[in-house]
């Protein structure tokens, strides 16, 4: 993903599914390769959850999909079922304990591993320990997966269990659960801020859950649908059943399209690329600057600068060596600034004595910015003109997004001159909010744009002013 201000941009992991209708195949390798596809959404931990001989079968481990699965690790997990997952990168190492998949011990004891973040945790963990559960860790799904378990416990079927916990739960939750009983359920809030897709692969009679279209891209499966926000999909016995459970507003987090996602991805019908593109074509429309280069800041601004450079008639110019190997686990320094030396290195010779339009998606804290800003600088460059495809963050995210205060919001109470000077560039230019929804191409209505406006989804207001911890 992208290595500059958006370093700080973070939010929870990704799951991954495949269930197939013969005995004869392994679904390790699968889910291994569709994790692969999504490791962009978490480098810090990885795991696999199979269902072997009627029981489950659990694998995880800290650092990157490759560094925690080998060869023998993915042939002793050799089943026809299972789920996997990759976990977000925080600011230091992390407990293998809130690694995912999760075990449950319920009747029927089930995995379950979640892309979000439940904004009632503490409350709710609150309740399930005043009932006797015992946490192991701080991970939202603990949360998820004991309130299923209570439900089972009481005599609830599991789809009605899942039910019960949708209803308790608030927040953003796309999720994936596998039963000692052979069954996968797949289940979304109903707001739909995380993606979560379904798809098909003929050639192992199998489907394939995956929180982008790229991880079934990876897999060669062929995509069927989104799943519906607020409903749950069964998958057993090779047959997919869909329950709806809760109706409301969509609210689809625009970061999504604008970062989060893989550019080959397809998000809510939309794809990734033609948004970015369509960002970059914006941008140039908005005060018109002449300059030499056109110049992204790696990796996902890229898109966005082809667009820019294609409407605007600047040639693009690779402007920055990139260290691809710094830091590349769980282990991020807290000096943003540091972390952007250690990764990018300004081309001193295509860039001294030009003056550059530089492209990034979002600023979020602005020390990395400004970090980049005064390598270009060093460097010789002329001039540097910012121009952002995403518009000010000026409030916190309480969704899961590694934003969670005010005051760390460079662009919270400044103005867009405030900013511009905090940086250090000779101009700043944000892409507007209609810009922003245009190009995306969904309904305003259907979108969670809470940390641009501070409106927020009616489930989330009685949290406003809590300082989010997002756990690690």
């Amino acid at each position: 993903m992208l290595m500059t201000d958006s370093t700080s941009l973070k939010e929870s992991c990704a799951v991954f599914a495949v269930s197939s209708n013969s005995d004869r195949v392994d679904v390790a390798p699968v889910i291994f390769s569709g994790l692969l596809a999504l490791q962009h959404r978490g480098q810090e931990s990885a795991g696999i959850t199979v269902l072997k001989n009627g029981k489950l079968s659990t694998f995880k481990g800290l650092g990157l999909v490759i560094e925690v699965f080998s060869h023998n690790i993915l042939k002793g997990l050799s089943a026809p079922i299972g789920i996997g997952h990759v976990r977000y990168s925080t600011y230091g190492s992390s407990d293998l304990i809130n690694a995912q998949p999760i075990e449950f011990e319920s009747k029927p004891k089930f995995a379950l591993c979640f892309n979000g973040t439940i904004v009632n945790y503490e409350e709710l963990r609150a309740e399930l320990e005043r009932d006797g559960y015992v946490f192991k860790t701080t991970s939202d799904s603990e949360v998820i997966g004991f309130l299923i378990s209570k439900a089972l416990k009481h005599g609830s079927d599991l789809t009605n269990a899942i039910i019960y916990g949708m209803e308790k739960l608030k927040g953003a939750y796309s999720a994936v659960l596998l039963s000692e009983d052979g069954a996968i359920v797949a289940f979304r809030d109903a707001y739909g801020f995380r993606p979560l897709c379904l798809g098909y692969l003929k050639d192992l009679e199998a489907y394939v859950f995956s929180s982008e279209t790229s991880g079934l891209d990876a897999v060669d499966a062929t995509f069927i649908e989104d799943i519906p926000p607020g409903s749950i999909s069964v998958l057993k016995g090779g047959e997919v059943t869909r329950l709806k459970v809760h109706s409301s507003r969509h609210a689809h987090c625009m970061f999504e399209w604008v970062y989060f996602s893989r550019q080959d991805s397809i998000i809510e019908g939309v794809d990734v690329f033609s948004v970015r593109w369509r960002l970059g074509e914006k941008l140039a429309e908005l005060n018109p600057i002449e300059a030499d280069y056109v110049v992204p800041v790696p990796e996902t601004s890229r898109i966005a600068a082809l667009g820019f450079s294609s409407k605007s008639g600047i040639p693009i110019m690779e402007g920055f060596g990139v260290n691809r190997y710094a830091l590349r686990t769980f282990i991020m320094p807290k000096d943003r600034g540091y972390f952007a030396r250690l990764k990018l290195n300004p081309l001193k010779q295509a860039l001294n004595g030009k003056r550059i339009i530089l492209i990034d998606d979002s600023i979020v804290r602005g020390t990395t910015s400004r970090a980049i800003v005064s390598m270009l600088k060093r460097a010789g460059v002329k001039e540097v003109h910012l121009k952002i495809t995403c518009p000010p963050l000026i409030a916190p995210c309480y969704m899961g997004v590694d934003f969670p205060t005010f005051e760390e919001l460079i662009a919270h109470g400044r103005s867009v001159e405030d900013v511009r000077k905090l940086i250090g560039v000779d101009s700043l230019t944000y892409m507007t909010i209609d810009g922003l929804v245009k190009a995306i191409g969904l309904p305003k209505d259907e979108l969670c744009l809470a940390c641009l406006t501070g409106e927020y989804p009616d489930e989330i207001r009685p949290f406003l002013g809590r300082k989010v911890v997002i756990k690690k």
